[in-house]
């Protein structure tokens, strides 16, 4: 696979991540779909801190950003400036496509370790595709059919 290729298909797995962050309102960044699930305002701000995250697996580029939605973290209800996470995103989709440009074809069959043990640095990109793709649709779903709801308190 080059990096042409591959830096194609990430532009094309953008659409729909970007789509659903870009579409946020003040009157929906808030919108769950039940008290149990995370806002669509904090999955946004979670996609864009994972993309870090994995900039740091995939190409030894440091976290440049607070993470405030990963390692267990659950969304309390806290607020957060929705420009700052729509800018979040649009700038982490941006820096992973610049770190794609930087590598050569044949680095993208190195194995690297991850999460989930060592595997082909561009079956980690895939992972990271599907990721981001899967939570647009929970950011979308929320705003579109979700509520303010607040947070249920935690059992003892």
């Amino acid at each position: 696979m080059t990096t042409e290729s591959i830096r194609q298909m990430w532009q094309m797995s953008q659409a729909p991540s970007l789509g659903a962050t870009r579409k946020l309102t003040p009157a929906t960044y808030r919108h769950r779909l039940t008290a149990e699930t995370a806002s669509a305002g904090f999955i946004a701000l979670h996609t864009a801190e994972v993309m870090h995250r994995f900039a740091y697996m995939l190409f030894g580029r440091p976290v440049s950003i607070p993470l405030q939605t990963v390692g267990g973290v659950s969304d309390e209800g806290q607020p957060f400036d929705l420009v700052a996470v729509q800018q979040s995103v649009e700038d982490a989709f941006a820096m992973i496509t610049e770190q794609i440009g930087q590598l050569t074809d044949e680095q993208w069959a190195e194995p690297i370790p991850s999460p989930f043990g060592e595997w082909p640095r561009v079956q980690v990109l895939i992972f990271l595709m599907h990721h981001n793709s899967y939570h647009a649709g929970q950011i979308a779903q929320a705003a579109k059919k979700g509520t303010e709801v607040a947070r249920l308190e935690p059992q003892p």
